[in-house]
């Protein structure tokens, strides 16, 4: 019983370990050039609001991944100025260095500063994305939580790219 889960275990980190290689790759492979097909932000309230909100931009731009970890994004204009508002000007354009998980990708800016995006990936295609849910209660005057006063806030950035 002891070596069947001890053959599993090896299986899993083997298998495991396969995707991440495949992935590093395939970033890198014939040129690294990613193209930025679309990127997409919204922002919503649960119940629904008059503030919700949603922008896609086609034709984002490129990234483009090397060998030894580097990178480097080069989005349209049309997006770089979209995006001023949204993230540090610092990462507009940035150079960086990155890391990834099977279901993560890690941008590091400089030694203090970087994003952490969701990874979808199949060959050739990626997509990568922030989400954030808040949750919100109003409270009475004894600050207890109203009933039916709950409210959700969903906030999300979306990267589908795609190889070169």
């Amino acid at each position: 019983m002891k070596n069947l889960l001890f053959i599993l275990l090896i299986t899993f980190l083997a298998l495991g370990c396969k995707k991440e290689k495949k992935i590093e790759k395939n970033l890198w492979k014939q040129g690294g050039e990613w193209e930025i097909k679309s990127f997409e932000e919204s922002y919503y309230k649960i119940p629904a609001s008059q503030f919700d909100y949603s922008s896609t931009i086609n034709n984002g731009g490129s990234i483009q991944f090397n060998k030894d970890g580097t990178g480097k994004f080069n989005y349209s204009a049309e997006l770089a100025e979209y995006l001023e508002n949204v993230i540090y000007e610092e990462q507009i354009n940035a150079e960086f260095t990155y890391h990834f998980t099977e279901n993560s990708i890690f941008f590091i800016f400089t030694d203090v500063e970087g994003a952490a995006f969701d990874l979808e990936w199949e060959k050739d295609k990626m997509t990568y994305s922030y989400n954030e849910s808040k949750v919100h209660y109003d409270l009475d005057q004894n600050n207890d939580t109203i009933p039916g006063s709950k409210e959700t806030t969903v906030y999300a950035l979306k990267f589908n790219c795609e190889k070169k």
